[in-house]
């Protein structure tokens, strides 16, 4: 009953700027099963959307102002509002998600959405605790040790950073596919049969 709840309203949001991706693939995929296991899903793609991931001075100093202040953002702040499972799904480049999902935290995740920046303090309380489970999806063109003694920065990123923004008993996944650049047709077809059982117990 609990996966089931926290799997209820799916927010599934993408970046790859290409769309006969394998990246693409996964997305289609992953939208395709949470939708059969009867859940409601969102999905978002940064890049076909025309997202704007930069972040201007005077958007910076907004930040600090409501949601209302941004209204080409209301329709992503909603989604995020709506939602009790998150699942990214990306190349990591870098180390690291795309600077296009790296600009979305920096647009959406702000002052009134995830939380309120009280002043004189340091501890800024969550407003995202109706995020329950957080799920990330991605695949990388070099091998597992190679980004082990690199220290899954982006793996850190969110599993830590985003995930302390989100509900206390929040669960998370971490679905990586290692060597995409010389993995086999057969190998990325088991790897999206995994995602799959992973994201649709």
């Amino acid at each position: 009953m609990t996966q089931r709840r926290l799997g209820n309203h799916c927010l599934v949001v993408h970046a790859h700027p290409v769309s006969e991706s394998f990246n693409t693939a996964l997305r289609n995929s992953v939208v395709e099963g949470l939708l059969a296991a009867g859940n409601q899903v969102r999905s978002v793609d940064l890049y076909a959307e025309g997202f704007e991931p930069v972040l201007s001075d005077q958007e910076w100093t907004s930040q600090l102002g409501l949601p209302s202040t941004r209204p080409d953002f209301t329709k992503h702040v909603e989604h995020l509002r709506w939602c009790n499972h998150l699942v990214l799904i990306y190349p990591t480049w870098w180390s690291s998600t795309p600077a296009m999902l790296k600009g979305w935290f920096d647009q959406i995740w702000v002052n009134d959405v995830l939380s309120t920046h009280p002043s004189a303090t340091v501890n800024i309380p969550s407003r995202l605790d109706n995020v329950e489970r957080l799920s990330v999806v991605t695949t990388h063109g070099s091998g597992l040790i190679r980004n082990y003694l690199q220290g899954f920065g982006g793996k850190r990123m969110i599993l830590r950073g985003l995930r302390s923004l989100c509900s206390r008993q929040c669960r998370t996944d971490w679905i990586a596919m290692y060597h995409l650049d010389t993995s086999t047709l057969r190998q990325r077809t088991r790897f999206m049969k995994r995602v799959q059982s992973r994201l649709t117990p």
